[in-house]
């Protein structure tokens, strides 16, 4: 059976990990400083939408050019996120699930929407939990 010690971390890194996934979508909704959605990123981080049509991001540099150029393309946004489901949790890393829904209004008008699943992968450096892996599979076919 696993310590008291033991079974304290693995509360405090479950709740941790789902922190991380809270604080990357409201810094994506208040746009307002790119540097509060990259700390969430490990620097090898992999953005992969590929299955919802958009390009693979690998990298803190092209993380940083997917974000800049999506808070200067629109005017409002808002992610939500719930089932949050963790997969694995190892001293080091971690998997989970979430089920996301995002909403936004271009600059040149319109709407997006999308609900999709995140697969996420997670690496502790410095003590801290960052996502190394956010990929996205929709849950609803497109409309």
């Amino acid at each position: 059976m696993p310590s008291l010690e033991q079974r304290i971390q693995n509360i405090e890194d479950r709740q941790a990990l789902q922190e991380l996934v809270s604080s990357y979508l409201i810094a994506l909704d208040n746009a307002a400083d790119i540097e509060q959605v990259l700390c969430c990123f490990s620097e090898d981080a992999v953005f992969d939408m590929t299955a919802l049509d958009y390009p693979t991001f690998k990298g803190m540099t092209a993380l940083r050019e997917l974000f800049t150029g999506a808070f200067a393309s629109m005017n409002h946004s808002a992610h939500y996120a719930t089932n949050f489901k963790i997969d694995s949790l190892e001293e080091n890393s971690a998997s989970a699930r979430t089920h996301a829904m995002g909403m936004g209004i271009p600059l040149e008008g319109g709407s997006v929407l999308f609900y999709v699943q995140y697969h996420l992968e997670f690496q502790r450096i410095n003590q801290r939990w960052k996502m190394s892996s956010l990929r996205g599979e929709p849950l609803m076919p497109a409309a």
